[in-house]
This record gives C-alpha cells, structure tokens and sequence, in this order.
C-alpha cells in the first residue's frame, strides 16, 4: 500500500499542468468581453458564444485526467512506474484512490445503500462495495449515477450465485421501480365523487378511466414488495368479474389481498444496458461459490446412501463438472435450481439402475421419495441455505 500511496501521489502532483482543468486566465484570457460577462456556475469559467463552458464540456481534459478528478493508469503503466507486475487486487486499490473526488460522492454512497439492504457479512459487503464502484466509474457515463451503482451491485450479488428475485428485492427496498409488476386492473363501481385506493394503509397513485354507464376502470401500479398486503378502494366496490382473480383474493366488497407470483424484468433491462454499453462485461457466477453452497455433504442421507453404494466421489466429480457447465447458461434459473438438476443428472448417469433399487429396498425406503440415489426431500435443506 506504501508503493500504492505513492503512485498515487506521482499521478497527482507529477501530471503536467496542461492535464489538469484550465482556468478561466489559461484559455479565455484573449477572449472578448462576451465570453467574460457569463461564467459557468461549476468551475466559474466563461463560457463561449454558443454558451458552453469548454473545460466542464472535456475539452481541457487531455489524457490522464477526466470531468471527476485524475484518472488512474492502466495496469501497464503502473507496472512500469513501479518497475514491477502489478496485479488485479494492487490496481484496484490505486484506482480507488484516485477515485475520492467530490464528483464521486453520490455513486459511493448510492452503492454502499444498496448494498446494505442484503443479508451478508461485513467481508462480503466490503468486498463488493470495492468490486461495484471500480465497475461503475465505467458505466457512469452510459447509465448515469443510480442506474450505474444498481447495475454494478446486482451483478456482483448475482456473481456469488444470489437469485435474481434475491437481488430485485434487494434493490427495490431503495428504488421500488425495479420491483414494478404489470399494473393491477379494476373494474368498480363509484359510490361517490372521491375514490382512493390504499394499499397496506398507505394512498396509492394510480390512474382512472371512466367506462359506459356507471362503472369505472382503475389502473394500479403494484410491485413486488406489495405481495400479501392488503388494498382498500375508498369510495367505490369491485364489479364482478372485474378483475384478474389469480392475483387477488377477496375480503369484501371493497378489500382484497394481493397474491402476486410473477417475477419483475426492470433489473433484466438495467442489466441489459449495462451489457450493450461495453463498459463491461457480465461476471461470471463463482461455479466454487455454488459448489461449497450446495454441496452433497449437506445432504447426509443421500451422502450416506452414496458411500455404502461406493459411487460418492464418482457423482460428486460428476456433479461439479455438469454444475460448472449449467452455470455457464442458466437462462434465468436459481442457482438452487441448477445445482438440483446437475445432482440428479450425476447421480442417474454414475450409480447403476440395480444397484439403486438394491440400496432403495435394504433401507426400506418409499421409492416416490427417491431419484436414483437422491433423497428428495433432503434439498429442502439446500432451500433453506438459499434463503
């Protein structure tokens, strides 16, 4: 960290003055009296006759310096200031330390809120606060400042094998929006002049069309954090057939419980631009992450039933290698999900069919219960780690 620190201070101090934001008597200082009678309200330079402040436009960042402070140097010219290789970990702490500039204030702290709204150690958090930010300073000027720091927070959750519901929860108790659902449909009966919908207590915008006659139809934004609470409509009774019936359940004339099962796609899309733009590139899930998370030691029934057939290490081997290859696509699938179909798929392909129902019938077990040598109602026990 010492070499780092002085690095750090070389970048600062050494870059020559042309590097660094111009003021107003570098550049304008021939201009004439129009430029001078407006300066820009960021960095008090006059702006031009079109009214463009060329130095906050990045015209007077030449190389090795950006709108947000001094930019780091790539990792082979920090090998040659340091006459040494430089590896990953090493970079990105200098990187960081260029990155303390006011102007990155706001994506540090909107990473570090995210990132506390999930269930996980001081370590892991510390860690993929580092892994997002240097990611987002990339996406910054693709997506912007929020969309750049929920992008590089949820690929980094998502890279330790994390589920994409896990994530949208997350990130949806700081911006709802990524939990939105398909709005909730009704068609009612007005009673009076007002109707207000609330949800769990609280007033719900929501939008309202007038049909023929008597009736109304409301549309009603929903998320997924509304699953299982309870909706009032003030003023106004549910028509009859007048609505999705598998996404509520009635409680009265005017009151129902939310039953929402889909799944919300705006984290899909936010992922999607953060992908297209090339800033960077999706993080693979860690396979050995997966592996030790849902392992066949966590199952000592089927563990047990695997060693007495003398197969244990040949499906676990196989079990890694076919979970390491679903990883690499898992077209939207729990990392849970994954891990049971690889397990399954070892263990009917390594423990023969006989000796299978051999093992099945000496421990008298109920075959419905069984997938070859797999105890199904064991992978509860990889749910609940999940959870």
């Amino acid at each position: 960290m010492r070499e780092v620190a002085a690095v750090c201070a070389y970048a600062r101090v050494s870059l020559p003055d042309v590097a660094r934001p111009l003021k107003a008597i570098d550049l304008f200082s021939s201009m004439g009296a129009h430029g001078q009678d407006e300066l820009c309200e960021h960095c008090g330079s006059p702006l031009d006759d079109s009214g463009l402040c060329w130095s906050c436009a990045g015209g007077a960042f030449l190389n090795g310096s950006s709108p947000v402070g001094t930019a780091p140097l790539e990792k082979s010219e920090l090998s040659r200031v340091l006459r040494r290789p430089v590896g990953e970990r090493a970079h990105g702490a200098y990187a960081l330390s260029l990155q303390q500039e006011e102007g990155m204030a706001h994506l540090r702290e909107e990473i570090e809120s995210l990132v506390e709204q999930f269930n996980a150690s001081s370590e892991t958090k510390n860690s993929v606060k580092q892994s997002a930010e240097r990611n987002a300073v990339k996406l910054i000027s693709h997506l912007g400042p929020t969309k750049a720091a929920i992008a590089s927070v949820a690929q980094e959750f998502l890279r330790q094998g994390r589920s994409m519901a896990d994530v949208s929860s997350g990130i949806a108790r700081i911006h709802p929006r990524m939990g939105r659902l398909s709005s909730l449909v009704l068609e009612v009966y007005p009673e009076g002049d007002d109707v207000d919908v609330l949800v769990n207590g609280r007033r719900r915008v929501f939008k309202s069309y007038p049909e023929e006659g008597l009736y109304a139809r409301l549309r009603i934004p929903v998320y997924a954090e509304d699953d299982g609470t309870v909706v009032e409509i003030l003023g106004a009774r549910l028509c009859r057939g007048g609505y999705d019936e598998d996404r509520i359940r009635l409680m009265g004339p005017s009151t129902f419980r939310l039953v929402l099962p889909e799944r919300t796609f705006e984290l899909f899309k936010v992922l999607k631009d953060a992908r297209l733009s090339g800033a960077i590139t999706p993080s693979e899930v860690d396979a050995r992450t997966i592996a030790r998370k849902y392992s066949i030691s966590r199952l000592p029934f089927t563990e047990r039933l695997l060693r007495d057939a003398g197969c244990l290490n040949r499906v676990n081997a196989r079990y890694l290698a076919i979970l390491r290859g679903r990883l690499q696509d898992g077209r939207g699938r729990s990392p849970r999900k994954l891990a049971e179909e690889a397990l399954l798929e070892a263990c009917s392909s390594e423990v023969p069919g006989p000796q299978s129902d051999l093992i099945v019938s000496r421990y008298r077990l109920k075959p419905s219960a069984m997938c070859s040598l797999v105890v199904l109602p064991e992978l509860d026990a990889w749910q609940r780690a999940s959870g």
